[in-house]
């Protein structure tokens, strides 16, 4: 059996640039990876039994809803693979969050079914087949801080300069990624971040530059979907930190700092039986 960490994500910048023909949006993102992560069991099952994916979250689906469920399925169709496998996920990633944790999931699913099965795809192959899955798992392969661009399949990693540590707030509703994009091509968009000026800010340690370009293009419409997300972040903004956003499309908030005290103190603003709350830090 193989253990493995699915690690969170937060998006520090999603710039919206257009929309495809295949309904897919043509995205530009910064992406950092998070020491928070759900835990992952893989193992072998005899010829004669069907594959069984299980969570201790039992409100998950069970389909293909359930990038586990798919991913696993292109896995199978790609390399026409015969072996059975048990997946059990122990769940601790928020769904409908904009934290990445199905796609995450999907992600070591890939990995590490093609480890034990002793296949190496090249990089390309491998960004092709996580394509099918979703399009934030390609850059779940890797779990480093990437700017995204595409539909999430075309990667450029950096190092960050220092590690912050992050606080996420989530309301308890959660965001879908499709309403958030419905809603977002119903209105005006005029906020972009400065990507390059973003990445170069993170990579040198210029906090300066890094507030000054975090931006999210779904976060407007997602507060027009969920006014808790606007209470989240104007409850961060007005106790003193500077570095807060929404991440992906909803519904959690994070807010970045150095100060791990600082975050553990606001941390107990927020009553637990209303909202996930966790402290965590990034990845490098």
């Amino acid at each position: 059996m193989i253990m493995a960490k699915a690690y969170a994500k937060i998006n520090l910048a999603l710039n919206i640039l257009g929309k495809k023909e295949n309904g897919y949006h043509d995205i530009d993102m910064v992406i950092l990876p998070l020491e928070l992560h759900d835990r992952m069991e893989i193992d072998f099952l005899p010829m004669d039994y069907e594959n069984v994916i299980t969570c201790d979250d039992s409100s998950l689906p069970n389909d293909e809803s359930n990038l586990i469920v798919k991913a696993l399925n292109v896995l199978i169709k790609h390399y026409d693979i015969k072996k059975k496998f048990r997946i059990h996920t122990h769940k601790i990633i928020p769904t409908s969050a904009g934290l990445g944790g199905g796609s995450a999931d999907a992600a070591v699913v890939i990995n590490v079914i093609l480890k034990m099965l002793k296949i190496t795809p090249s990089k390309e192959e491998l960004i092709q087949i996580a394509k099918e899955v979703g399009s934030d798992v390609p850059y779940c392969l890797f779990n480093k801080p990437s700017r995204c661009k595409g539909i999430g399949e075309d990667l450029s990693h950096f190092t960050l300069k220092k590690k912050y540590n992050v606080l996420i707030i989530k309301p308890k509703k959660g965001i879908s990624t499709k309403e958030a994009y419905e809603k977002y091509d119903e209105i005006n968009n005029d906020e972009y971040s400065n990507i390059d000026e973003l990445i170069l800010g993170l990579i040198q340690g210029n906090d300066e530059l890094v507030k000054k370009n975090m931006i999210n293009g779904l976060e407007k419409p997602a507060l027009m979907l969920l006014e808790d997300i606007s209470i989240i972040k104007n409850k961060l903004l007005n106790d003193g930190f500077d570095m807060v956003l929404m991440s992906g499309s909803g519904s959690s908030v994070f807010a970045l700092s150095t100060n791990a005290k600082l975050l553990q103190i606001e941390a107990q603003k927020f009553d637990p039986s209303k909202y996930f709350v966790k402290i965590t830090s990034t990845l490098n």
